[in-house]
């Protein structure tokens, strides 16, 4: 696998080379006129392109070594400046070095052929203008590698934030329906022990499926229909015919997922708003369908609705911990909306995407 990136590599810079080696063999065979043939034109070509690249591994290096500042200085430019001309010195001896052996004459020779006729000024020249055109690939490709580390960073600092957040948000949760529940065998103790008894078992079932270690941020909503039905039945056992339930599901939404505790915390709150000051009970309807790609969530009380002066923020810690883990998990893609009217009572409609994202901490379903 190493071998084959080092392979990968090589053919990589050889094809950013190739354009140079090309244009150095026209520009030898326009200047060269009839004396020099195609095969000294490629041989030359090779001499001057193959030791700019070899050097230019050491600019590559180099660059590496010193990374672009946050603030450049001018210490920064004269470094550069320096071997820049070190790079245009050692491509002008390794590049007379080649010719020399390819023309069978001394390498001082034709040194002295380049000071004369002034060439090596231009070469150096352009020594130089490669080493800066190295340099700055090598910190084009330094600066986008930064980039793309940093935003990496960035991404996993967000979903650790957002799981950190929402696990706070369930860590409340949690005990919220806990008190709930205690409160209700508390009262069942006091009126029927069976029925306490059979209230205790129906909630070690919910916390058994509550506080697994797999449970992720998000389950089917096949799973959370089974918690919520499973609440139901708990809160039945204290309220028997006093709690009337309607269910009105999709079977295409049980394939959605929905945050753990989304539905539950729903028909929670519909309950003890219809019927915890009602002698004569009250009525509650749960409503799932699939609307294209996004999930509809409905739960409606008959219960008193909101009096005149009151606000909709009174709706307890259960639909605002939800309002915030809807909008930790899906942004703007999902929203609770809180319909409460004296004349008809209390609705909570909850819109969300049928296949979200999946957040820090869901479990695999395969």
């Amino acid at each position: 696998m190493r071998a084959r990136s080092v392979a990968a590599r090589t053919l990589l810079v050889a094809g950013a080379w190739l354009p140079f080696y090309l244009f150095w063999v026209l520009f030898f065979l326009t200047y060269a006129g009839d004396t020099q043939t195609l095969a000294a034109a490629l041989s030359y070509g090779l001499v001057a392109i193959g030791s700019a690249a070899v050097l230019g591994v050491a600019v590559w290096r180099f660059c590496e070594r010193n990374p672009w500042p946050v603030a450049v200085r001018g210490s920064f430019y004269a470094k550069h400046l320096a071997a820049a001309s070190t790079y245009a010195i050692a491509w002008i001896l390794a590049m007379y070095t080649g010719d020399a052996a390819l023309d069978g004459k001394p390498v001082l020779e034709l040194l002295r052929q380049g000071v004369s006729s002034r060439v090596i000024g231009w070469q150096f020249l352009m020594g130089v203008w490669l080493y800066g055109l190295v340099a700055g690939v090598s910190y084009g490709i330094q600066t986008r590698q930064r980039a793309n580390e940093s935003e990496n960073r960035a991404l996993k600092a967000e979903a650790a934030l957002v799981g950190a957040r929402l696990e706070a948000l369930r860590s409340r949760l949690n005990p919220h329906f806990l008190f709930n529940a205690l409160h209700t065998v508390g009262a069942l103790v006091r009126q029927d022990a069976a029925l306490a008894e059979s209230a205790v078992e129906k909630l070690g079932d919910i916390l058994r499926q509550t506080l697994r270690e797999d449970a992720g941020e998000t389950v089917l909503f096949r799973e959370e229909w089974e918690l919520t039905q499973r609440y139901l039945e708990f809160e039945q056992l204290r309220y028997g015919e006093r709690l009337a339930v309607s269910r009105d599901i999709d079977p295409r939404a049980f394939e959605c997922r929905t945050p753990t505790f989304a539905l539950q915390t729903l028909v929670e709150n519909a309950v003890r708003h219809s019927i915890a000051n009602r002698v004569e009970g009250g009525r509650v309807e749960i409503t799932a369908r699939v609307d294209g790609e996004n999930l509809h969530l409905r739960v409606r009380d008959d219960g008193a609705g909101l009096k005149e002066g009151q606000s909709n923020g009174g709706t307890g810690y259960g639909l605002r911990a939800l309002a915030e883990r809807l909008a930790a998990v899906y942004g703007n893609s999902a929203d609770l909306t809180v319909n409460a009217d004296a004349a008809t009572g209390y609705e909570v409609l909850l819109r969300l995407p049928c296949q979200p994202p999946r957040t820090p901490g869901d479990p695999d379903d395969a």
